[in-house]
């Protein structure tokens, strides 16, 4: 296949991008920065991201491209200024409306937009379940930014292409994402709940990110939001128990709430709150997730991690 992706030199597009060449599909890289590649299924693909209405970028793709997975967007973790939430929601609609117009006057209209999302898009709670059959109006600033990403998306499909709207958990990583950082205190001896430890947080490990992303571009009955979240969603409190035994460190070092706010203000909403979200699409179309339970998906990683020391030492 051809297949464009936006957002794919970051966490979850690199390795995207990754398996796609290893199964010998070409991958086109939408990106900020000029960059070569010396592998010939990837092609680095400039755009100016302070000039979204240039399509000049358009004039390298090929004839036709197969997918879109548009995962481009301003970082959530990063300090949430004035400056950097308008980064955070423009970033996002810029790229998608550009893909659009790309779409819009390709010679072979691509078959399938895989746009990322967040659960963000669901009102915190500590007592609701969520699956896809939820809707809701925007209520916060992450659920206004995941809207408006969502109903950028959906306009492809006046074009004929059908729309997957990933809506990511906590995605867990050995190296990149919130995991390392979330590790941190436990590693030093001062982990434990964080606020009330009552807020479920809806979580995933990477690998079956990645095979649910490819999954739903080659499963043609499958459209709309797509929560890609473990079956098991857990309480911060439990949460933090399989994170100190995987680290063989203590849980039991609370950090109250104001703290938190204190230190991070509106971005405390990540940590300090959460949703009990059900992967249902994916189940009801067999998806096979390889770590359901957070107990393997912790073992899994930190063994990588040991194996990972073991060698460069």
């Amino acid at each position: 296949m051809n297949v464009l992706i936006t957002g794919g030199t970051g966490f979850v597009g690199s390795k995207l991008a990754e398996i796609l060449k290893q199964e010998y599909d070409h991958v086109y890289i939408l990106t900020r920065s000029e960059r070569t590649s010396e592998h010939p299924y990837v092609h680095y693909v400039k755009y100016d991201p302070d000039h979204p209405e240039d399509d000049a970028w358009m004039e390298e793709m090929p004839l036709k491209v197969d997918v879109i997975f548009n995962l481009a967007g301003a970082s959530l973790q990063e300090k949430w200024t004035d400056q950097h939430k308008e980064d955070i929601y423009n970033s996002r609609i810029d790229v998608t409306r550009m893909l659009r117009r790309y779409a819009s006057q390709a010679e072979v209209t691509p078959g399938v937009l895989v746009n990322a999302s967040a659960i963000g898009y669901y009102p915190v709670s500590k007592s609701v379940r969520y699956t896809e059959a939820d809707t809701f109006a925007a209520h916060d600033f992450l659920s206004t930014v995941v809207t408006a990403w969502e109903n950028e998306a959906r306009r492809f499909e006046d074009l004929g292409v059908r729309v997957v709207c990933a809506r990511f958990g906590l995605i867990l990583d050995s190296e990149e994402g919130a995991l390392p950082k979330m590790s941190i205190p436990y590693r030093l001896g001062a982990g434990g709940p964080l606020g009330s430890g009552e807020q479920w947080y809806s979580w995933i490990h990477i690998d079956d990110v990645l095979n649910a992303l490819l999954y739903t571009a080659v499963h043609s009955n499958i459209r709309g939001p797509v929560n890609m979240t473990a079956p098991m969603p857990l309480r911060q409190k439990q949460f933090s128990k399989y994170l100190s035994s995987a680290l063989g460190r203590p849980d039991f070092f609370k950090t109250p709430a104001f703290l938190i706010r204190k230190v991070l203000g509106e971005q405390s909403i990540l940590i300090l709150k959460g949703q009990y979200v059900l992967p249902e699409v994916l189940m009801e179309n067999d998806f096979k997730f390889v770590f359901p339970t957070l107990e393997i998906a912790l073992e899994n990683i930190f063994d990588l991690e040991d194996k990972k020391k073991t060698v460069a030492d």
